[in-house]
């Protein structure tokens, strides 16, 4: 498959995850809980695909590229890092509506520093 078509699977799955995550962010600072989320499998399903997607994309496009020849460069270290810290955010809005203007700040931070990450490849 083409690069470009891992891209766009790479950024759908980003926008999916950041969707979510807006989502479940409002919802907690709306004062909702957990048991009181109507909109709560739609949104946990969008953000369990969009991390595969991202995961799918990303592998796929390093593949395509042939950036994995010599084993995955360091930068693709520090983006897993960030696709782990962005996993775990869900649970944050979900179990503790009360952090969830931290997660409304920290999940902009973490994207945008994957984004340069991808963008430079400083290492």
């Amino acid at each position: 498959m083409s690069p470009d078509v891992y891209k766009l699977v790479h950024v759908a799955g980003i926008l999916m995850v950041f969707l979510a995550l807006g989502g479940l962010a409002v919802h907690g600072m709306n004062g909702g809980t957990r048991d009181s989320n109507g909109a709560r499998r739609l949104t946990t399903v969008t953000y369990g695909i969009g991390l595969a997607l991202i995961l799918l994309g990303g592998f796929g496009w390093l593949g395509a590229t042939g950036m994995m020849g010599a084993g995955m460069p360091g930068w693709t270290w520090a983006k897993l890092g960030i696709w782990m810290a962005i996993g775990a955010l869900l649970a944050l809005p979900t179990v503790k509506p009360e952090l969830s203007r931290v997660v409304w700040l920290v999940a902009p931070i973490l994207g945008v520093l994957g984004a340069w990450l991808a963008r430079t490849k400083p290492f």
